[in-house]
């Protein structure tokens, strides 16, 4: 089983890819568990690594994972890499939301030493968009959206990741570090 997950395990961050993700979210709705599912995207990380280059990038993800592991329980919680700035938290502690809002607290204060002070000062950074044209991108920040699981609410994972996308993208759609629990019940 670990050589399974090692074969899976993405590169940069040695956390778990899509196979054992959708493994394991298949195996906790087989087993009936109530459990979490939270999408984690970081906002605006491309022009970061336009304007700070793909070795900062690489560590930002590389401090991704490790502020997402370090606030989860390993026996009750897993913590997966989808790929590029998106990440995976399967929660059965239920102090899930405690813990996503440690999450966003040690991100927010984590992530402000990879910027210069200018930047900071600003809130923000300037690239080039596709014309050509200077455009203002905001500070990276981490958006998490989250399912609530219950049995016999899903069926398999693909039903699970569909409605998480659909949060995730709500909580991109809000400002800074945000967290959007669903608000509606089934698939």
């Amino acid at each position: 089983m670990q050589m399974e997950s090692a074969r899976y395990a993405n590169p940069l961050t040695q956390l778990p890819g899509n196979v054992p993700i959708n493994q394991h979210i298949d195996q906790l709705l087989a087993a009936r568990a109530a459990h979490c599912v939270v999408y984690c995207d970081l906002d605006n990380f491309k022009p970061f690594n336009d304007v700070y280059g793909y070795a900062k990038g690489d560590e930002v993800i590389k401090l991704t994972a490790h502020v997402l592991s370090e606030h989860c329980d390993p026996e009750l919680d897993y913590v997966g890499h989808i790929g590029g700035d998106d990440f995976i938290l399967i929660c059965r502690s239920p102090d899930w939301q405690a813990r996503c809002q440690a999450i966003l607290k040690s991100f927010a204060t984590d992530i402000a030493c990879f910027f210069s002070n200018d930047d900071l000062e600003r809130g923000g950074y300037v690239t080039e968009n596709r014309k050509g044209l200077p455009e203002f991108h905001p500070l990276i920040s981490l958006s998490l959206g989250a399912v609530e699981v219950h049995p016999g609410m899903f069926s398999n994972h693909l039903e699970v990741a569909k409605v998480a996308a659909e949060v995730k993208k709500k909580a991109k759609s809000m400002p800074g570090n945000s967290l959007y629990v669903n608000q509606r019940h089934g698939c």
